[in-house]
């Protein structure tokens, strides 16, 4: 179950987040590093601050003026107040170059984005919570209107993209994702993903999740992420792709380069089952009862879905996988039908997503609801989208353990006919299987 399909049917809007919300678990894991690398390098950030700032700002000493990627020339230290000030003013100079007539849009809470209490404001809203960071790279993001388009633009730098993005962007693409690179004026690397789609909940209305990501890799390794938000049913965004592409080329918006003879600190992420045993033998699970229900699945590699081993393409993130949560996901194949299957665990009850009640049926959502083989509550979701004569489809199945944990096990269908690789049934009994769970404390 996607974080979106949560609030949707808790609140009935999306409201804005810093979550990467593109697809199942896959959708929230770039989202969840937006925050997480920040705080986690926080403590180290700090100390290496001192230790840059008192090397650059000794008394007597001349201020240190440095020439990021791009011959942009930088004063200000990593690390520190300014040097975050520099970057948020840059990020506002060139939303306001490539849109002059765009406004801010200030929302009282994040929960709440309705639009009779949202003003518009030439004063930037913007969110860098990620204070002191720059030393590892930049985080922020805020919501803008353009011609009364809203949409939520996220700006995020990391100084080595290998310790941060696990895997290609476009690889694991959805049904209703495009992958396209090319190549900037000074050597950069594009990748725009682009992602469109609509769903109708279980009240009737309709709703569209548009998504627009522009990874730029520079020469000098670091990796600058434009991603834009919108939830307009016509598609339309605050900004077009070549707007949002000369965001993202801007060379203004570079993190500042360390002083000789400075690593700068890596994240310390909180205990983690990434590479560990744990997480392993939750894996292990999961092929299991995937053989048991379909023998004959294999994972499905590359845009042609040839067959190939399915721990091959199974992928998990470091952030949502800890002591309390587990999250793994990869294409399988079973026969000629491919989909995204995906497995999310929580040791407590995510909140929003307690409700395993249904809506009313209609064309494209469909859902059931019962009691499973050990008294467990559970709701089987399935959201269907019809784009012209294509069709895609998502089923999600919602667990409610007696211990207080959440599972969901979801499937998505590539097939033009949305036919599932495996059936409601087979789906179930994964989500049911009690060695599909984290460790006991």
């Amino acid at each position: 179950m996607s974080y979106r399909t949560i609030f949707r049917e808790a609140v009935g809007e999306i409201p804005p987040t810093s979550i990467d919300v593109d697809r199942v678990i896959a959708r929230q894991r770039r989202a969840g590093k937006l925050h997480r690398w920040g705080a986690c390098g926080a403590g180290a950030a700090a100390v290496l601050a001192v230790a840059v700032t008192a090397a650059l700002l000794l008394p007597g000493a001349a201020p240190r003026t440095t020439e990021a990627a791009g011959g942009q020339k930088i004063t200000t230290a990593p690390g520190t107040p300014e040097d975050l000030a520099r970057l948020d003013n840059a990020v506002f100079a060139a939303l306001k170059r490539e849109a002059p007539g765009m406004k801010w849009v200030h929302k009282p809470s994040p929960l709440n984005p309705g639009p009779k209490t949202d003003t518009l404001s030439d004063t930037p809203a913007w969110d860098d919570s990620d204070r002191m960071n720059t030393l590892v790279g930049y985080a922020g993001s805020g919501w803008m209107s353009v011609d009364g388009v809203e949409g939520l633009v996220m700006v995020r730098i990391e100084r080595d993209a290998t310790k941060h993005l696990a895997s290609d962007p476009c690889e694991d693409l959805t049904p209703n994702s495009t992958c396209r690179e090319s190549d900037g004026p000074n050597g950069e690397r594009l990748v725009t993903v682009d992602s469109r789609k609509q769903e109708q909940s279980r009240d009737g209305r309709r709703h569209a999740h548009n998504h627009r990501r522009i990874h730029v890799f520079r020469p000098d390794g670091t990796v600058l992420s434009v991603s834009l938000q919108g939830y307009s049913l016509d598609g339309s965004q605050p900004l077009t792709a070549e707007e949002q592409a000369a965001v993202a080329l801007d060379p203004a918006i570079a993190l500042a380069p360390l002083p000789p003879g400075v690593v700068p600190p890596s994240p310390t992420p909180r205990p983690s089952l990434t590479m560990s045993a744990e997480q392993k033998r939750i894996d292990d699970a999961v092929f299991a009862s995937l053989r048991r229900q379909a023998p004959d699945v294999m994972g499905a590699g590359g845009a042609t879905a040839s067959p190939v081993d399915l721990a091959s393409v199974w992928r998990g993130s470091g952030g949502e996988n800890n002591a309390d949560s587990y999250w793994g996901q990869g294409r399988i194949l079973v026969g000629k039908a491919a989909g995204l299957f995906s497995v999310q665990i929580h040791r407590q009850n995510p909140g929003l997503s307690g409700d395993m009640t249904c809506g009313k049926p209609t064309r494209t959502y469909a859902c059931t609801a019962g009691k499973g083989p050990d008294g467990e509550r559970h709701r089987t979701v399935t959201n269907t989208t019809r784009n012209g004569s294509k069709v895609s489809a998502e089923r999600g199945v919602h667990v409610l353990r007696k211990d207080g944990s959440w599972l969901a096990v979801t499937l998505t269908a590539d097939l033009p006919d949305a036919r599932f690789a495996l059936t409601v049934a087979q789906q179930q009994v994964v989500a049911f299987d009690p060695a599909v769970a984290l460790a006991g404390r």
